[in-house]
């Protein structure tokens, strides 16, 4: 492997590591927002109620796994993704 090689595959997987970095912070402010803010309005929200179940319950007991579960996939689904990107462009400059 030469050094432009080296200095390829090591900016490649800069570029994964930052992505990945990027995503994983915004994801858990996302996570952290939301779990914050039902819990700070939670009197407020719990005045509401959906099929007689007060809305800040409803939020922390049901929205709040659909939220991590979605939060999950779509971390996978773009790591995945870029994880490919980087192999393949491995596999165009072997070649």
């Amino acid at each position: 492997m030469n050094a432009s090689e080296h200095d390829d595959r090591q900016n490649a997987a800069r570029w994964y590591w930052q992505r990945t970095r990027r995503l994983t912070l915004a994801l858990l402010a996302l996570w952290f927002a939301f779990n914050l803010g039902v819990v700070w309005y939670a009197e407020e929200l719990n005045t509401l109620l959906i099929g007689g179940v007060p809305l800040g319950f409803l939020l922390l007991s049901t929205v709040s796994l659909i939220l991590f579960t979605a939060i999950a996939t779509v971390y996978a689904l773009l790591t995945n993704r870029w994880e490919r990107q980087v192999r393949h462009w491995g596999e165009r400059n072997d070649g």
